[in-house]
C-alpha cells in the first residue's frame, strides 16, 4: 500500500516537473531596445535588400579590378599520338592592362605545316613559330589614370554609395524600431493605467449604489458612475487593441512572424535636458550626413566624367614597341629559340570627323556637373533646416512632458480630493467622474510625451548623422547626449 502511494507521489511530481518546463520553455521571451534592434538589422525586409545591393556593387568592383590583373589564354589544337599531323597549333597568348593606360601583350605559339614530298622521301613537316612581345602606350586618348581606370573610379564609388546608403537604412530603421517598440511599452503602460481607473470607476459604481440605498445620494449619481465604469471598461479595450497593433508593427520591422510572442522592458529612459547649440550640432550634420557624402561623391564623379569626355574628344596617337620573332624550324622544340628576335617600333594615328557624340557626351557631362552641385548644396540647406527643426522639437517635447507630468501630480490630487468631498457628502460623484476623465487624459498625455521625447533624441541623432544603431542601443543607450558627440 505505501508503495502504491509512493509511486502515484513520484508520478504527479514528475508530471508537475514536466509542466513547469514545457511552460518555462513556452514563456515569451523578454526582447530588449538593443535585441529588437540588432535583428532587425539582420531581418528586415529594407536591409536585406540593401545588403544584397552591397553584394552586386562587390561583384561588380571585382569585376572592375580584374581589367588590370593578367590575362593567360591558351590555345591547343594538337593530336593524339601522332606527331605528323599538319595545322596542329599550340599558343599562348598572356597580356597585362596597367592603370595608366600601358598595355603589355606576348604571344608565343606554333603551327604544323607540311610539303607534299616530291620524292621517295614522303612529305616534309616543319613548324611556323611566331612569339612577339608588344607594349602599346596612349599618348593622347586614354592616357593616364583617371582614363584608364576609369571603370574601376566608378565601381569604388558605386561600392561606397552603397554602404553609405545601408548606413543610412540602418539609422532609419533602427528609429522606426525605437518608435514601435516605446509604442509598444507606452500602450502596454496606458493600460495598466486604463485598468487601475476602471477599478477606480466600479469602486465609485459601487459606493455611489451604497449611497443610493442609504438615500444620500440621487439616481442621477448611480447613472454617472455606471456611465464612468463603461466609459474605462472601452478604454481598456482600446488600449490593449492599440498594444496588438503596436507588437504587430514592432514584430513586422524586427523580421519575425507576428504570432511569435514576445516581451519588452517597460521602461523608457527620460531624455537629456543639456542645452544644444545648434551652429555646432549643424556642423558636426555637415561632417557626418550619410547622404550628403553620396552628394559629394557624386559631384566628385560628375568633374572626373567631364575629365574623361574631354579625354575622348583627343585623337587617338599610341606608340608601339614590338621583340618579335618569326620562324620556320624543322621541330617543336626548335619553335622556341632564342635567336633571331626583331625590334619594330610603330604608331597608331585615329580620328573621327565626325565626333557628335563625343561632343554631346561632354556637354551632358557639364550639364550633370553643375546639376550635381546644385542638389549638394539644395542638401545642405534642407540639412541645417532638419537640424533646427530637430533640436526644436527636442526641447519642445521636453517641455511637454515636464508639463503633462505637472499635470498628472495635479490630477492625481484632484481626483484625492473629489473622492474625499464624495465620501463625506460634501458633493455628488460629478467631480470625481471629472477628475478621474482629467486623470486619465493627463497619464495619457505623460506617457505619450515620454515615449515621444525617447525616439525624438535618437532621431535627432540620425539627424546629425552620429547615430551608429549598432553600438548606441547597449543597455540604456536612448540617454545619450546628444552634447558628446559635437565637435571639439
Amino acid at each position: 500500500m505505501n508503495a502504491g502511494v509512493s509511486l502515484r507521489a513520484a508520478a504527479w511530481t514528475a508530471c508537475g516537473l514536466l509542466l513547469a518546463g514545457s511552460a518555462s520553455a513556452q514563456a515569451p521571451k523578454a526582447v530588449s531596445l538593443a535585441d529588437a534592434v540588432t535583428e532587425a538589422l539582420s531581418k528586415n525586409e529594407r536591409l536585406v535588400n540593401q545588403a544584397d545591393t552591397i553584394a552586386q556593387a562587390d561583384l561588380s568592383l571585382r569585376l572592375a579590378r580584374n581589367t588590370f590583373r593578367p590575362k593567360v589564354t591558351p590555345n591547343i589544337f594538337g593530336s593524339f599520338g601522332r606527331t605528323d599531323v599538319s595545322s596542329q597549333t599550340y599558343r599562348v597568348d598572356v597580356s597585362q592592362k596597367l592603370v595608366t593606360g600601358t598595355e603589355l601583350r606576348l604571344s608565343t605559339g606554333t603551327a604544323s605545316a607540311q610539303i607534299p614530298g616530291m620524292d621517295s622521301a614522303g612529305d616534309v613537316l616543319f613548324y611556323n613559330a611566331d612569339t612577339t612581345l608588344t607594349l602599346t602606350q596612349p599618348l593622347l586618348r586614354g592616357f593616364g589614370p583617371s582614363v584608364a581606370r576609369r571603370s574601376l573610379t566608378v565601381a569604388e564609388m558605386r561600392k561606397e554609395d552603397a554602404a553609405r546608403s545601408q548606413s543610412l537604412a540602418e539609422q532609419q530603421v533602427a528609429v522606426e524600431v525605437a518608435g514601435a517598440y516605446y509604442r509598444v511599452v507606452s500602450q502596454q503602460t496606458f493600460v495598466e493605467v486604463a485598468r487601475q481607473s476602471l477599478l477606480r470607476a466600479r469602486r465609485l459604481r459601487d459606493a455611489s449604489e451604497a449611497k443610493l440605498d442609504a438615500g444620500l445620494v440621487s439616481q442621477l449619481d448611480v447613472l454617472r458612475s455606471q456611465q464612468l465604469v463603461s466609459q474605462a471598461e472601452l478604454q481598456l479595450f482600446d488600449a490593449q487593441s492599440a498594444v496588438e497593433d503596436a507588437r504587430d508593427q514592432l514584430s513586422f520591422l524586427m523580421g519575425r512572424p507576428a504570432t511569435e510572442p514576445f516581451t519588452v522592458d517597460a521602461a523608457i529612459p527620460r531624455p537629456t535636458t543639456d542645452p544644444i547649440d545648434v551652429a555646432s550640432v549643424t556642423a558636426t550634420a555637415l561632417a557626418n550626413r550619410p547622404d550628403l557624402k553620396s552628394r559629394l561623391a557624386a559631384r566628385e564623379e560628375a568633374d572626373r566624367q567631364i575629365r574623361y569626355s574631354r579625354n575622348q574628344l583627343l585623337p587617338q596617337v599610341d606608340v608601339n614597341f614590338a621583340l618579335t620573332r618569326r620562324e620556320t624550324a624543322p621541330s617543336f622544340r626548335g619553335s622556341f629559340g632564342l635567336e633571331g628576335y626583331k625590334f619594330a617600333t610603330f604608331f597608331t594615328i585615329a580620328m573621327p570627323v565626325d565626333r557628335t557624340a563625343q561632343q554631346v557626351e561632354y556637354q551632358s557631362a557639364v550639364i550633370d556637373r553643375d546639376r550635381r552641385r546644385r542638389d549638394a548644396e539644395t542638401l545642405e540647406r534642407q540639412i541645417a533646416d532638419h537640424v533646427r527643426q530637430g533640436v526644436r522639437e527636442r526641447d519642445r517635447l521636453i517641455r511637454n512632458l515636464a508639463a503633462a507630468e505637472n499635470h498628472v501630480a495635479l490630477s492625481t490630487r484632484e481626483v484625492e480630493v473629489a473622492q474625499l468631498r464624495f465620501q463625506n457628502g460634501l458633493s455628488n460623484n460629478l467631480e470625481v467622474v471629472t477628475a478621474e476623465a482629467g486623470l486619465l487624459e493627463a497619464e495619457s498625455r505623460r506617457i505619450q510625451a515620454l515615449a515621444e521625447s525617447a525616439v525624438a533624441t535618437l532621431r535627432l541623432r540620425a539627424v546629425l548623422g552620429i547615430f551608429n544603431p549598432r553600438t548606441d542601443m547597449t543597455g540604456s543607450t536612448n540617454v545619450l547626449s546628444v552634447a558628446s558627440h559635437l565637435p571639439k
